[in-house]
């Protein structure tokens, strides 16, 4: 199982989303596909810097993507604060942009982008996000 451990900065998105990308390539995703996965392994990865971790850190995020028959599992890992992802609300995507929150759009474009979103506390205290996106044809 494909597994990297990158460092909680910026700068390793670029690495992580050619990570996922190498394994996502091992299936029957479409263009668009490979781009919505890589969109929300990359909001689920700053979401980890920016409220996990309250900003760069030399903590790490641990990645786990596996391409198995019709789908795409990853498994994105942090020891920071946890997150309860249902108590997110929705974004206002409707009001005027000056007068929307910010919070929010990173977990509904990953939930709309990706069939399953998962958030679990494990009990050695990590935060595992679990993300799945099945090919068409699955």
């Amino acid at each position: 199982m494909p597994t990297a451990d990158f460092p909680a900065i910026y700068a390793s998105l670029a690495s992580i989303s050619l990570f996922v990308e190498t394994e996502a390539q091992k299936l029957a995703f479409t263009s668009k596909e490979r781009y919505q996965i890589s969109l929300s392994v990359d909001e689920a990865c700053a979401n980890i810097i920016d409220h996990a971790y309250s900003g760069e850190t030399s903590a790490t995020i641990h990645l786990t993507a596996l391409a198995e028959e019709s789908r795409l599992l990853i498994l994105i890992e942090d020891r920071g604060s946890p997150c309860d992802l249902d108590s997110i609300p929705e974004p206002d995507l409707t009001s005027p942009l000056e007068e929307r929150r910010e919070r929010g759009l990173g977990v509904y474009t990953m939930r709309q982008l990706m069939d399953e979103v998962r958030f679990e506390r494990l009990p050695d205290g990590r935060n595992r996000l679990t993300m799945i996106k099945y090919t068409r044809a699955g």
